[in-house]
């Protein structure tokens, strides 16, 4: 009894599976008019690659500069540099020279003396701290950036024994 019952229950299973759940329907769309344009690519912005950043100090005047380099697909105009403490960030692009350049690649460097340092960030002293320092590739006139190359700069004791990680 139980046998033909599961038999009569597989039977209704594939009764029910050949059997369409929707129809399908056909449908088009025209358009009557036409129109042409012109598509023009860029290149996306890319995390900066083979970047560094390299503090010099002087014995007695503490830290002198630091220098960051690296290399990008795009131009000049698509670089900047945003140094950050305290929670202040400033954004530069002043600093930026191109290096060299070398098929479709570009080599940049960024010097920072202390001077510059103090005045991005309207800050009295340098006797130390913590400087978040980001590189960051972007598309001009838009808020489109890759993801920043960054670096951390700390300056101790007047700049003596500074590094950047």
């Amino acid at each position: 009894m139980r046998r033909r019952g599961a038999l009569a229950a597989l039977g209704a299973l594939c009764l029910l599976g050949a059997l369409p759940l929707a129809a399908p329907v056909e449908a088009a769309w025209t358009q009557d008019q036409s129109s042409a344009t012109t598509v023009t690519t860029v290149s996306a912005p890319t995390t900066p690659t083979s970047a560094t950043c390299v503090p010099a100090s002087v014995i007695i005047v503490g830290l002198q500069n630091f220098k960051l380099t690296w290399s990008s697909t795009l131009p000049l105009a698509n670089q900047r540099v945003d140094i950050t403490k305290n929670g202040t960030t400033a954004r530069d692009t002043g600093q930026i020279q191109l290096a060299s350049q070398n098929g479709g690649v570009y080599t940049y460097t960024a010097t920072y003396d202390t001077a510059k340092l103090l005045s991005l960030l309207n800050l009295t002293d340098l006797l130390g701290g913590t400087y978040a320092i980001s590189i960051q590739t972007g598309y001009p006139g838009t808020s489109w950036y890759a993801t920043p190359r960054s670096f951390t700069l700390n300056v101790i004791l007047l700049g003596l024994g500074s590094s950047c990680t």
